[in-house]
This record gives C-alpha cells, sequence and structure tokens, in this order.
C-alpha cells in the first residue's frame, strides 16, 4: 500500500512540472573533456533550489550559448525522496578544444589567462574554435585593457600544431630585414643567405621564425656537431624605411659534440648487426647530423625495398656535455609490410606481354619493393627488348587497408619483341 501511495505521489510531482520543486540531484552524462563541475556551475542549477521544467530549458540554453557544446539534452523525473527531482543533463562536446597563447598583447600571458579563467569557469586551458566562444573571449580582453585594446581570436598553426591565438586586429607585420648576434663560428653572410629566403617577407610570429630557424640555421649548425645550437632572443622593431620590421636573432652556438654509440631497435639481429658494421658511424668523430640523416634515410630505403613502404626512423640522443660526445638510440618502426596483389600490363601485343611478364620478378603474395616497377621499365628500355619502344610508365596502386600494390605499366609504341628467348634478334 505504501510502494503504491509513493509511486502516485510520484506520478502527480512529475505530471506537474511547471510547479517548482527542490532539484536534489542533477548528473551530467557524456562529457569527456570538460569537468562535470565546471558544467554544473555554467547551467546556473544548484541542488536544494526550487526548479521547474522553464529553469531546465534556461539551463540547456546556458550551455548551448557557451558555444562548448554540440547539443545539450536533459530528462527529469521524481527523486527516490519523491519529494523533488531526480535531473540528467546529457551534453556532447565540441569534438576538438585547442590550446590558446597571447601575442603582441601590452600584458603579460599569465595576467590575461588569469583573467579569462575568472570570466570563463567552463573552460581551461583548451578551448574550441567556435564563434560564440571566440568572441566572448575577444570581448573579454577587450575588456582586460579598459576598451583600448581590440582583439581578435584565430586558429594558428605557426608552432606546428592547431592552436588559438589572440592578437591585436589586423594584419601583422611583416619582416623586412633579419640580423644574428653572437655568432662567431659561422660566417653572418652564410647565415643570411641561409634564413633571408625562408624569412624575409613572411608575417613576423616569433613561434613561426623559430620553426624557420630550425629547419634552417640549426642544421648548418648540427653539420657541424654544435647540437647545443640555441637562439635564446628574438627581438623585432619597426623598419625605419617601410612598414615591416627587422628582427634580430641572439644565437649561442655551443661547443662542438662526437658521436658515441650507436644503438639501433626495431630492425632483426643480423640487420641490426650489418648496420653496426656500416662505415656510417664513425665513433669518436664530429656527430655530423646531415650525414646522420643521410645515414637514416639509407636505412628506410633499405626497408621499402623489403615491402615495407611506410618504415619510419626516430633518433633519440644521449647528450653527454662533460666530454661532449652524443649517443643515438635509433629505433626502425617497420610498419606493415606490403605485398604485390595484381600485375596490370597496358599497351602490348599476346607475344609483347608474355615476355614482359617472364621479366617480372615479383610474384602476386611476394613482398614489394619500392622502386622496383621503375627500375624494371629501364630494364626493358636498356636490354633493347623492343624496337620503336616509345613513352612508359609504372603507376603503384597501394592500398593501405590490405597492405598490398597493384602495379600497372604502360607501353606506347611497342610492337613484337626484337628477341627471342636466345636474346637473338628475330
Amino acid at each position: 500500500m505504501r510502494t503504491g501511495l509513493l509511486l502516485l505521489l510520484g506520478l502527480t510531482l512529475y505530471a506537474q512540472s511547471t510547479k517548482k520543486y527542490p532539484l536534489e540531484t542533477l548528473h551530467i552524462q557524456g562529457n569527456k573533456q570538460i569537468p562535470t563541475e565546471r558544467i554544473v556551475a555554467a547551467s546556473g542549477l544548484k541542488q536544494g533550489t526550487l526548479v521547474d521544467k522553464a529553469d531546465f530549458d534556461a539551463a540547456r540554453e546556458r550551455l548551448l550559448e557557451s558555444g562548448a557544446f554540440e547539443s545539450v539534452g536533459y530528462s527529469f523525473k521524481p527523486a527516490a525522496t519523491v519529494t523533488g527531482y531526480d535531473t540528467t543533463f546529457d551534453v556532447v562536446e565540441v569534438a576538438m578544444l585547442y590550446p590558446y597563447r597571447f601575442e603582441a598583447l601590452p600584458a603579460s600571458s599569465d595576467a590575461l589567462r588569469v583573467a579569462l579563467h575568472k570570466q570563463e569557469p567552463l573552460l581551461g586551458d583548451k578551448i574550441p574554435a567556435t564563434p560564440q566562444v571566440l568572441n566572448r573571449y575577444n570581448a573579454a580582453i577587450h575588456q582586460f585593457f579598459e576598451g583600448k585594446v581590440e582583439a581578435m581570436g584565430e586558429l594558428n598553426s605557426d608552432t606546428g600544431d592547431l592552436e588559438i591565438v589572440f592578437r591585436p586586429v589586423g594584419e601583422r607585420a611583416r619582416i623586412a630585414e633579419v640580423k644574428f648576434t653572437g655568432n662567431r663560428e659561422m660566417l653572418t653572410a652564410l647565415l643570411l643567405q641561409k634564413l633571408s629566403k625562408d624569412a624575409v617577407g613572411i608575417p613576423f610570429s616569433e613561434p613561426l621564425l623559430r620553426r624557420v630557424l630550425d629547419s634552417t640555421v640549426r642544421p648548418m649548425y648540427e653539420e657541424q656537431g654544435r647540437i647545443r645550437v640555441a637562439f635564446p632572443e628574438i627581438t623585432a622593431k619597426k623598419a625605419e624605411t617601410n612598414d615591416g620590421v627587422v628582427v634580430t636573432i641572439a644565437i649561442n652556438e655551443g661547443a662542438v659534440y662526437a658521436l658515441g654509440t650507436v644503438t639501433v631497435t626495431g630492425l632483426p639481429t643480423a640487420e641490426v648487426a650489418q648496420l653496426q658494421k656500416s662505415e656510417d658511424w664513425h665513433k669518436g668523430e664530429t656527430a655530423n647530423f646531415t650525414k646522420i640523416e643521410a645515414s637514416l634515410e639509407k636505412i628506410r630505403q633499405r626497408q621499402r625495398t623489403q615491402g615495407y613502404l611506410r618504415a619510419a626512423t626516430s633518433v633519440a640522443r644521449d647528450i653527454h656535455d662533460e666530454d661532449h660526445t652524443v649517443n643515438l638510440t635509433i629505433n626502425v618502426d617497420r610498419g606493415s609490410q606490403f605485398t604485390l596483389r595484381k600485375l596490370d600490363i597496358q599497351g602490348l601485343d599476346l607475344i609483347g606481354e608474355p615476355a614482359v611478364r617472364k621479366m617480372w620478378k615479383i610474384e602476386p603474395g611476394q613482398p614489394f619493393q619500392d622502386g622496383y616497377p621503375e627500375a624494371f621499365l629501364s630494364r626493358v628500355r636498356e636490354e633493347g627488348i623492343f624496337d620503336n619502344l616509345g613513352k612508359t610508365r609504372a603507376e603503384s596502386n597501394i592500398d593501405e587497408a590490405t597492405h598490398t600494390v597493384d602495379v600497372t605499366l604502360f607501353f606506347s609504341g611497342a610492337g613484337t619483341p626484337t628477341k627471342g628467348k636466345d636474346g637473338k634478334r628475330q
């Protein structure tokens, strides 16, 4: 009898959802990146307060307007005590959240971040790039500067990874000139020649310029074994003769390091032993990373000729500053081995095609050798198998899912082979 009475009271309470009752429990489901307590706070709902369906609708709208969610739904029912609501909000977050940073704004990054955290308690150090969020953050930065600075936030890849950058409205000044200080071992003219073609003319952004330095200037020093080269300070000032900026880069060249031990992992023992004997690794000599990278490419190419078309290498440096040596651990990730699925030949007659197939050495199911089709066509041409052989080309269709390769050889202008099985002209 008591159970039936409680059920009747519960149904009555649920049916009268327009009347306010205490919010006894509030659950959040579906969140993976944003903590539950932040979502609860952003909803505006508080346990113990009197609520009705209109309050739940308003909470849903607040969460949607935050720009952090693709969708928000809710359900409510009588709580176990039958004196209030047990409510659940189901959220689907915006899939991608990005770190953010500040650029060229007249305040410290720490101060700006603290101010944004206070105004935007829902989100942390990663935020979605939705218009709602970016507009609110732009307005918050504008308010931080008491209306004196207009900011804009946008997705940016200057660091090599996608992130949101908040910076003053307007185009960045472009680099008009670069200068160096601190270099002694490397001639300034060589540095300028290497860097200027990639740096002059690009919008000035310190992270972007550092990436350019890493791809142009750093390899010049690492070729000399100066693996501790650093660029401790980059400054920019307005150019005197144009709207660009003059960038000055301080260089700490560092000492020369010698190659110590080289350890190779990820390959069969026999192949590792063969590599250890290679003349590419000269222990005790200057650690020339240009040559080391060339040696790594040889390793990758060797794997590709065995069918490991996606072979990759990574190098861990164990640097010993006390004696200026560096030990290397090279890991080879061979990936999956690709095999030949089928060979198709276009442009040859009933006599020419069998002759070419007989010359082809990779059978279906065998490891596919990277570069073999092109080398094969060169061999056909060099051996003079056909008179009046026109253009040839090879097309390799790689199936990443099945790790197989279909090869098509295209011939033009080739008739019947000019040589028989004994190699004599027919």
